[in-house]
């Protein structure tokens, strides 16, 4: 299938979600909007995951790629913003983006301002311990500093705190974090996947799953006015996958 067809197939598959949404009218006006303006601007969450990379000010991977396959099926160009969490959700609650997309939800802790997506991955979380400290829970971490990504949001931090006495520090680096760990500073460095990968080369570090952590959802996020939107994209995030 030729690419200006495959893309034209798409597009007949989100104006028929839009449909299915029942093509409410403040909905289905956002999706003209976005087509009158003949940009999608897309909040994109960089928490280091391994689904979107940055090529100088470039954003490469699979999440610039999926926010892509959604702006050709309505027929309109791209307009990136790379950010934190909370200033990606910040710039949809405020209009400055359409949509956001990243690790962005916990346990449904969006669902009173933002609408989402189905889930096109996880981001499980890390303990970056000294070799030998083999803490696994939450529980494992009693009395002790534990640093942490300053990405991680409340909810995480909220499970963090359970563990009774535990305090934690926001580190800028994992290498930071790493030497903070070997001097004894901190316990353990709590963080995605790819923090805990850069740290996988020091023989006196190890990297294990904090088995009860509840992972975060990678999904698209987007005002709670654009249900035809949201219902759309959950189209192409399948369609997507399954190219994929």
């Amino acid at each position: 299938m030729g690419r200006r067809k495959k893309f034209a197939v798409f597009g007949i598959c989100l104006g028929l979600a839009l449909c299915g949404a029942g093509c409410a009218k403040k909905a289905s006006n956002e999706v003209e909007r976005i087509q009158s303006t003949g940009i999608l601007r897309v909040a994109l969450v960089d928490t280091g995951s391994r689904y979107m990379d940055m090529v100088g000010e470039e954003p490469v991977g699979i999440e610039p790629e999926l926010a892509k396959y959604v702006a050709d099926a309505l027929g309109v160009e791209i307009r990136y913003q790379v950010s934190g969490r909370k200033e990606a959700l910040g710039a949809v609650a405020a209009g400055e983006a359409d949509i956001a997309l990243g690790c962005i939800n916990n346990s449904g802790s969006l669902a009173g301002e933002y609408l989402t997506s189905v889930s096109y991955g996880k981001g499980y979380f890390y303990a970056v311990t000294r070799t030998g400290d083999y803490a696994l829970t939450v529980g494992a971490f009693e009395d002790s500093v534990l640093g942490a990504d300053p990405n991680l949001d409340e909810a995480t931090r909220t499970a963090l705190y359970q563990a009774e006495g535990v305090q934690v520090k926001d580190y800028d680096s994992p290498q930071s974090a790493g030497e903070a760990v070997k001097e004894g500073l901190i316990r353990a460095y709590i963080c995605y996947e790819d923090q805990a990968a850069a740290l996988l080369e020091d023989e006196e570090l190890q990297v294990q799953n904090v088995a009860n952590l509840a992972p975060e959802e990678f999904v698209v996020a987007a005002g709670k006015s654009d249900a035809a939107l949201i219902s759309g994209i959950n189209t192409l995030i399948q369609q997507f996958l399954e190219k994929e």
